[in-house]
């Protein structure tokens, strides 16, 4: 159990500096219970999730996607962002069909977390999609994905080892999976 010092401090002022279509950003003044001060800038994010899409013989589809913040494209299980008044059950059933093709009989939600809780407040909820079935919807405009790669869990815990796959949500699935495979067992 983690022990709380319980010194959470109070929003004296928050000022609202840019909107996107995808996130809002903040700095926050802070005082804690001391009266020490400190500013703090928030991006607000409206959750996402990350869905492990298991096909009948238990290989992964990944996909490749272009991460324009690292100039890179990410190989990575399909994900996406929460839409406003949209659970994270729906979302991952959406970003299933329109990231891999798939719709899945089965969704079982494994875990979440907090991304990077220092100065973000995105929350990604993870699941494990099985028993797939072809039903694509479109993919978002702008978006382009490729056609689901099929792989085994050994050769993702391979890329994982090397260093070859770094894309964070997919590696805390990969644990996840370990830990809910060996709890369900």
């Amino acid at each position: 159990m983690i022990e709380s010092t319980d010194d959470t401090p109070v929003i004296s002022s928050s000022e609202h500096l840019l909107t996107t279509r995808k996130f809002s950003v903040y700095t926050d003044k802070l005082r804690f219970s001391d009266g020490m001060e400190v500013s703090r800038d928030i991006v607000a994010h409206p959750g996402a999730v990350a869905i492990i899409a298991e096909d009948e013989h238990g290989d992964w589809l990944l996909i490749k996607q272009y991460r324009h913040s690292t100039g890179r494209i990410f190989l990575e299980i399909p994900a996406g962002t929460r839409e406003a008044g949209e659970s994270a059950e729906i979302t991952a059933t959406r970003e299933l069909r329109e990231e891999t093709g798939y719709s899945a009989k089965n969704l079982t939600r494994i875990g979440g977390a907090w991304m990077a809780p220092g100065w973000c407040t995105e929350y990604i909820d993870f699941y494990i999609a099985s028993q797939l079935e072809y039903a694509p919807l479109d993919q978002d405009f702008g978006e382009r994905i490729s056609n689901p790669i099929r792989m085994k869990l050994t050769a993702i815990e391979e890329l994982i080892l090397s260093g070859e796959l770094e894309d964070a949500k997919t590696i805390l699935a990969f644990t996840y999976y370990k830990m809910f495979v060996s709890f369900s067992q």
